[in-house]
């Protein structure tokens, strides 16, 4: 009985020690670039309503997520992001012009389901790439919203960067180092999972990809 007891305590001291780890790792910076998953492959560090496929698009380096229509992504984490922290990722846009894709967006939301397309959910960034320059950030919830430009039509087939810097309740938005916004978007104890969702369609074969991800937290 005694033997049995022990041997109870340690499984339990070991799941413990296995959460713990799990745990701690969540709080460790994200970078995710798909180099290390074969193309057609459907990467474990994403999840989504719809497919994730790794990809190479044409002329590009390296290896991408392709995005789908009515498809939204998130980061597999387990942990929302903490009160400070900077997201990076690159946004690849190919078309004939940039007003062959739908308006898409992203941000952060206060849970990590992938039950549903999400737009303009939670504190949000859209590029409405109809309108080939018009960018909307906001949070709905907050009755926040703004209107700004970058030209969109300049980032067709070819890679775009964007970096979003979160302290507190405050976000500043960039494009390729353009400082969009700095705006309150987060209530003070609002939890933060990141999301990409891709637009409702695409025309004339213009596809989306994401890559090159990377947190500094």
């Amino acid at each position: 009985m005694k033997k049995y007891w022990k041997m109870l305590v340690l499984l339990v001291i070991l799941s413990g020690s296995q959460f713990f780890n799990r745990a701690v790792a969540q709080d460790k910076p994200f970078n995710e670039d798909f180099s290390s998953y074969q193309l057609g492959a459907s990467p474990g560090s994403i999840k989504t309503n719809g497919v994730a496929i790794v990809a190479h698009p044409t002329g590009q380096e390296g290896k991408w997520l392709e995005v789908k229509n009515q498809a939204t992504y998130k980061l597999n984490r387990l942990k929302p992001f903490p009160a400070n922290f900077t997201l990076e990722f690159d946004v690849l846009a190919e078309a004939e012009e940039i007003k062959d894709i739908a308006p898409v967006c992203f941000g952060f939301v206060k849970d990590n389901a992938t039950r549903e397309h999400l737009s303009n959910a939670g504190a949000f960034v859209q590029l409405h790439y109809r309108d080939a320059d018009a960018v909307n950030i906001g949070n709905y919830e907050l009755k926040k919203e703004t209107g700004t430009t970058f030209d969109l039509a300049s980032t067709t087939n070819k890679p775009v960067h964007v970096k979003l810097v979160v302290n507190g309740t405050q976000m500043a938005v960039y494009i390729d180092d353009t400082k969009l916004a700095e705006t309150e978007l987060f209530t003070p104890k609002a939890a933060k999972y990141f999301y990409f969702s891709g637009p409702w369609q695409y025309d004339k074969g213009s596809k989306l990809f994401i890559s090159n991800f990377k947190t500094t937290l």
